[in-house]
């Protein structure tokens, strides 16, 4: 099964490791200012969640740069299946940490596995239309790709991303003659307050045995033992691969 790839701290790969969960951000959070955004009604991005990672095998430079803030940095390479949602109600997540909310998928209207990892879509111009018309019928477009369009200036990432959605569960009003998703959707369409930012989900621990490691450009030989140590004590079963970057990097 290919790999994917996320760029990021040690201390933060290091919590993904003790606490068994991949954290989704709030795209209202994200460093693409554009994402989100519709043509035709709010910003639907703090409702949004999404663990973004690459496809790209090659190291990226402009990643190390831009999604590491510590020297002490890793690349974690795993398959795509390290993270799977466990539905309840059709479109609800379990195996997610926030009690204080509904967590589900997006209604993509397409194949079940699209719903949660999908490839970004990268456009000249990314941002979409709810509506399709004023009848309230939802756009094609918006359907199957909201949460996964960036401008093209963005392409070099080759992102793939984890993505759900989320509302406060204080924020959903149940009605008999509507499904819980609806309730949730109007959170959403209606701009209700949400201080949400971002979704813990657990993985299946054991794809993380034969991961990927490579340890970043301006790591140093005892940051490399430390990994072993920490690998060691934490992921005795570790079979996977640690490596080091090929990449150069004078530090300011």
């Amino acid at each position: 099964m290919q790999k994917i790839y996320h760029y990021t701290s040690f201390e933060t790969f290091k919590k993904i490791i003790e606490f068994g969960t991949i954290r989704l951000n709030s795209l209202a959070n994200v460093d693409d200012a554009e994402e989100g955004f519709l043509l035709d009604t709010t910003s639907q991005a703090p409702y949004t969640f999404a663990s973004c990672w690459t496809r790209d095998a090659i190291e990226s430079v402009p990643l190390w740069t831009m999604y590491v803030d510590s020297p002490f940095a890793v690349r974690i390479g795993v398959s795509t299946d390290i993270l799977t949602p466990k539905l309840s109600n059709k479109y609800f997540i379990s195996n997610q940490k926030n009690d204080d909310a509904y967590v589900f998928l997006m209604h993509r209207g397409g194949s079940r596995g699209m719903e949660f990892l999908s490839d970004i879509i990268y456009k000249d111009k990314p941002r979409l239309r709810m509506l399709k018309n004023l009848r309230g019928i939802f756009d094609a477009d918006y359907i199957s790709s909201y949460g996964l369009t960036k401008s093209l200036h963005w392409a070099f990432q080759q992102e793939i991303r984890f993505i759900v959605q989320a509302v406060p569960k204080s924020q959903v009003i149940k009605r008999r003659d509507a499904l819980l998703y609806t309730c949730c959707q109007e959170v959403m369409d209606n701009d209700r307050p949400t201080d949400i930012q971002f979704i813990d989900m657990e993985y299946d621990f054991a794809k993380m045995l034969t991961a990927e490691i490579m340890l970043g450009p301006s790591t140093l030989e005892e940051d490399a033992q430390e990994l072993k140590r920490f690998l060691d004590e934490k992921i005795p079963n570790f079979t996977g691969k640690v490596s080091r970057s090929e990449v150069f990097i004078r530090c300011k």
